[in-house]
């Protein structure tokens, strides 16, 4: 169905020229990177746990600001029509955990309590000594129609879910994935103002905005699995979790990004390379990006369900910090500049990426 939407909805649009303006002073705008974190890392969302009124509440605000921005809504539901959001069914299981460690926090504790929630699509766990529900989840996808390459689309993900509420305390994720989350919204906005002056990219944009990613990333495996897109037109995923902050080895020299792209980049280090020359100029850190890595960033977050069926990945992020996984990890505690500065880059990227 949605390959029949890429035909025939852009036959209204206007094509242009083969040769695309330069978009490199344009920057996403702060103000809006700081609303979109400020509502979603809010106590009125809980901590955005999926399959809660927090996640839900989160989704219908990311289905207006799509709309908002002019996107066309990426899904069809069960009658037909249209929709900005894909909801999907999954098993909640509390398990009993204790002295759990965070990843890639070797001889630390976690901040969480002694149980660990855990997500699947399939197959629900019969053990009696766990907590068992059937809950429904929700992904968020907008597109951006292209011009003469339409039919290709670069894709935009992070994921808008968070751990909710723990032991009494909201768990707001603010930087987990608040901030990945306002970066795709003020993106869209930015692909908007540009298509309102008349210049569109060449290829087709989809913003997709996951839950389930803190459970193991099901939303990302639902909509892979469940794919309207042929493999083959998905040019890239780039991803973005976690880029508001600044860890302890950038204290001092805050302008960097941590980037991840895998064994197959399909050429994605020279074109973010050059983005970042173009544009904001960040200190660009490869150092996550191998197999030895203890952390093993790449397969914990959302871009790595395309990478598993050869979709060529970047994955965006500001490493760790005290705040990962805590109540602490609030919405006064992002710096805004790094924020929009990392937003841009991703913007800049997606631009060449859409129509070179």
């Amino acid at each position: 169905m949605m390959l029949q939407m890429l035909g025939t909805a852009c036959l209204l649009a206007t094509p242009l020229a083969y040769g695309q303006p330069s978009v490199s002073p344009v920057t996403v705008p702060v103000e809006l990177l700081k609303k979109h974190v400020y509502f979603l890392a809010s106590d009125s969302l809980k901590g955005r746990e999926t399959g809660t009124q927090g996640q839900r509440d989160a989704a219908i605000y990311c289905s207006r600001t799509f709309r908002q921005n002019r996107l066309s809504p990426f899904f069809m539901v069960d009658s037909g029509s249209a929709s900005f959001r894909s909801t999907y069914p999954f098993v909640s299981t509390d398990v009993a955990m204790f002295g759990q460690r965070m990843p890639g926090q070797a001889g630390s504790r976690s901040a969480l309590p002694t149980t660990i929630t855990r997500f699947e699509l399939t197959d629900p766990p019969r053990n009696h000594r766990d907590s068992m529900r059937v809950l429904y989840g929700q992904n968020v996808g907008g597109l951006l129609l292209g011009t003469d390459l339409k039919q290709q689309v670069v894709i935009i993900s992070a994921h808008y879910d968070h751990l909710g509420r723990k032991g009494g305390q909201i768990f707001p994720g603010a930087d987990d994935n608040g901030s990945g989350t306002a970066s795709v919204l003020s993106i869209a906005a930015t692909f908007d103002s540009l298509a309102q002056q008349g210049i569109r990219p060449r290829r087709s944009v989809l913003f997709l905005l996951f839950s389930g990613e803190e459970g193991g990333l099901i939303g990302s495996a639902y909509f892979t699995t469940h794919c309207p897109l042929l493999t083959d037109q998905i040019v890239c995923d780039l991803n973005v979790d976690m880029v508001g902050r600044v860890d302890d080895a950038h204290r001092k020299k805050p302008a960097y990004c941590y980037l991840i792209s895998g064994e197959r980049d399909g050429g994605l280090r020279k074109v973010v390379d050059r983005a970042n020359k173009q544009s904001v100029n960040l200190e660009l850190n490869f150092d996550y990006d191998t197999p030895t890595d203890p952390n093993q960033f790449y397969y914990r977050s959302d871009h790595y369900n395309f990478a598993k069926y050869g979709i060529p990945i970047l994955f965006f992020m500001d490493g760790l910090h005290p705040d990962y996984h805590r109540p602490t990890d609030t919405a006064d505690r992002i710096n805004y500049e790094v924020l929009q500065q990392r937003a841009t880059l991703v913007f800049q990227t997606a631009w060449l990426m859409a129509n070179e």
